[in-house]
């Protein structure tokens, strides 16, 4: 070994020597001894403080048994997003109380005027697919005769919501229930709500109340709503807490997600009937309630009337697959 790489160890061992006499006599100058430190503590740092409190999942739904028998229609006609397990938990509670509950599908030969004519109510859940003027006539037809209607809507998706900012074509999942909503005085916004302050386990699940303003769900304290949209038109059901802000502008402030007009209901989450979301918080309540509001109409019987062929409210028979 050379003298130079000598040296070199033996500058680097005197320098890691003065190093740690200066720290021990520094620790001898603050106490004769080195301590170890306490652990840094911050409180907002800690698992306790930032990890939501999820809300009870318990309660099951219950329907009043005292309106007599009642028939409710769900549409899966539109490709709606949904399933029969999905929604198990709403057709059971129906069933138990002594209704009926079926399916209006595209694959059968029955047409929509002829699905709303043996029905008292009627369940339009995340459509796919628009309605033609006269399944929205019919529908109308339905309402006016006393006949319940349900319209519950999603808000678009990520995909769909930034090519419309970006100006590209496309249909936002929004539009098939648009021209529906419109027939009942309704429209669902195009944003969804969300909150950074207040939600369940993540800030698109936000905390609403029901406003008591049309005697549905009104017995249920806190509702949540899961990627909900807003509701414009007919008298408020459920809105938001304060702290809810729009995907639109980010404006904080109250916003109605669920709206009634007479014998029709509009709610800007399809999710809230879902399995999975039923039981949450006192969503138990609020759905008990809507299902309630579905089976406690009056219809005409035989309403809609059959139009003339081709005429307003005329039955059209869904597409079918050639064989």
């Amino acid at each position: 070994m050379d003298l130079e790489k000598i040296a070199t160890r033996i500058g680097f061992v005197l320098f890691v020597a003065l190093v740690v006499g200066a720290a021990l006599g520094l620790a001898t100058a603050n106490g004769g001894g080195a301590t170890v430190s306490e652990p840094l503590t911050v409180d907002s740092h800690q698992p306790d403080a930032i990890l939501a409190d999820a809300p009870a999942e318990t309660g099951d739904l219950s329907v009043t048994d005292e309106a007599g028998q009642k028939h409710v229609v769900v549409d899966a006609a539109h490709g709606n997003d949904l399933d029969r397990e999905s929604i198990a938990p709403a057709i059971e509670a129906l069933t138990a109380a002594g209704h009926t509950v079926s399916f209006h599908r595209e694959d059968r030969e029955t047409t929509l005027n002829e699905s709303l004519r043996a029905a008292d109510a009627f369940v339009v859940l995340s459509p796919e697919r628009t309605y033609t003027a006269s399944e929205r006539a019919g529908l109308q037809a339905f309402a006016d005769a006393g006949g319940r209607v349900l319209l519950a809507g999603e808000p678009p998706s990520q995909g769909v919501a930034i090519a419309s900012l970006l100006g590209l074509p496309g249909e936002t999942s929004a539009a098939p229930m648009t021209g529906l909503a419109s027939s009942f005085g309704f429209a669902f916004g195009d944003g969804y709500v969300y909150d950074l302050e207040s939600y369940d386990n993540n800030y698109r699940n936000v905390y609403a109340a029901p406003t008591g303003g049309a005697s549905v769900g009104g017995d249920a304290d806190q509702v949540t709503v899961h990627e909900a949209t807003t509701v414009r038109g007919g008298t408020p059901l459920l809105e938001t807490v304060e702290t809810a802000k729009l995907s639109n502008d980010r404006e904080a402030g109250s916003y109605a997600i669920a709206s009634r007009n007479e014998d029709v209901v509009a709610i800007g989450d399809a999710s809230v009937v879902n399995r999975e979301w039923v039981q949450r918080n006192d969503n138990e309540v609020f759905v008990s309630g809507l299902l309630d509001f579905l089976v406690t109409g009056e219809k005409e019987p035989g309403a809609p009337a059959a139009a003339e062929p081709g005429g307003p409210g005329a039955p059209t028979r869904p597409p079918q697959t050639p064989s």
